[in-house]
């Protein structure tokens, strides 16, 4: 198919084609599974950083494909704009500025008297940038005043100038533009990886404006002088939409109802959490666990504690998630999977990730060790979610892979490489 394009104009001459065919045509051209996905699932199983990093990747890709898309000419840019705008990306302070006059000065050209920021679902803010200052949040507050309809919005944000390092809160006009602007119609935060956090009370308006939010990424709320009011203290809300949260054990008090004995997650299937529970803490976390996971499917489990306590972790999923059918753990090493582990009854699915880059020959020994002797009446995989580790294993320890695979009443449940096939094929 060849387009005509007058040399007078930059009007395509397009075939005589209907609106809503091109308009397919783009979304096709541009579109990423799962990039405006709220239900609350996720295709990967890695750690949070290298899944968002990966996610980014692409979401940078398909924007330079949207912005050949609309250079093309005149006709192409009012059909595709919307596409454009879909999905914004910020890494740069600089960029700020510029965006915020696009908003405010562009109309989608598919109906002009509706904003541009009307069709932004995405909203990912990733600054490096450590000369981030005060103005650049508030100018940020005022950008997500003219998303009316966002659905997504990750957050990754350096310290202020002279913060305190212990505080590091987020802008209250940030959190409260989101809030004011598209509580509704949120479904996704995420602030997992940022530097800065909203505070508890800030976290919790933001909650309570967004009832139809079903992931929910903040482990860590930053301190604010009004936690210490238990009277001013905000209560959880029942978020009866909530499928994902991720916790961290030892700041499980910034998630606790007033009533310690009411589930405010009803819905939640699925939970992420850091292993980096105090004697203190260990009941609280326990009667959490027991009444707000009853119903999860998936845990993904960072643990970062001795190794013979990771059974002790397994114990408290088994008595407490009757449901659970896919655990992952992510672990410093190969070496932290001991013998003779026994798995929640209920796991069909267990993936491993180590943080270790490149593991000598004797890890793989031990973990192969372990996974002889390791006890589950419904497992039938078992995937090594590290690509690195992997092709080490393929290139640099055949052999050990070779006798350790060869022998099926060795191991009877299915080993997978980190896209699901079979280790040795």
């Amino acid at each position: 198919m060849t387009l005509a394009i007058s040399h007078d104009s930059t009007v395509c001459n397009l075939p005589p084609f209907p609106p809503e065919l091109w308009i397919t045509i783009f979304s096709l051209a541009t579109d990423i599974p799962g990039l405006l996905s709220y239900d609350g699932s996720n295709l990967y199983d890695l750690p949070r950083p290298l899944v968002k990093d990966h996610e980014h990747k692409l979401l940078k890709e398909s924007l330079i494909t949207k912005r050949n898309i609309i250079l093309v000419c005149k006709t192409w840019n009012a059909l595709a704009t919307n596409f454009l705008y879909q999905s914004v990306l910020v890494t740069r302070p600089a960029t700020l500025s510029s965006l915020f006059v696009s908003l405010g000065g562009r109309s989608s050209g598919a109906a002009r008297s509706v904003h541009v920021g009307w069709w932004t679902r995405r909203l990912d803010v990733l600054i490096q940038d450590d000369h981030c200052e005060a103005s650049d949040y508030a100018l940020l507050a005022n950008i997500i005043r003219r998303f009316p309809n966002l659905s997504i919005v990750n957050l990754s944000m350096p310290m202020l100038p002279y913060n305190d390092s212990w505080l590091r809160q987020l802008p209250e006009s940030v959190v409260m533009a989101l809030a004011e602007s598209c509580g509704p119609s949120l479904r996704v935060f995420d602030c997992s990886e940022s530097i800065l956090r909203p505070s508890r009370e800030d976290l919790m308006k933001l909650i309570i404006a967004a009832p139809n939010l079903s992931v929910l990424h903040c482990p860590i709320c930053s301190p604010s002088t009004r936690d210490k009011s238990p009277s001013a203290r905000l209560d959880v809300p029942v978020m009866t939409k909530l499928q994902s949260l991720s916790l961290m054990s030892v700041f499980l008090r910034d998630y606790l109802p007033d009533d310690r004995d009411a589930n405010h997650f009803p819905a939640l299937r699925k939970l992420t959490y850091d292993c980096i529970p105090p004697p203190f803490l260990d009941n609280t976390w326990k009667h959490f666990v027991r009444l707000s996971c009853a119903n999860v499917t998936t845990v993904h489990l960072d643990y970062s504690l001795q190794a013979d306590r990771l059974q002790k972790e397994l114990d408290l999923l088994s008595e407490c998630c009757l449901s659970l059918n896919d655990l992952v753990v992510y672990i410093r090493s190969w070496t932290e999977v001991n013998p003779n582990l026994i798995l929640p009854p209920s796991v069909s699915y267990l993936g491993l990730y180590s943080k270790l880059r490149k593991a000598p020959t004797f890890h793989f020994m031990q973990l192969f060790a372990a996974l002889r002797t390791i006890s589950g009446s419904k497992l039938k995989t078992v995937r090594l979610l590290h690509a690195d580790a992997v092709e080490d294993l393929r290139e640099n320890s055949r052999d050990l892979l070779q006798g350790e695979l060869a022998d099926s009443t060795r191991i009877i449940f299915r080993i997978e490489d980190h896209e699901g096939y079979l280790l040795m094929s």
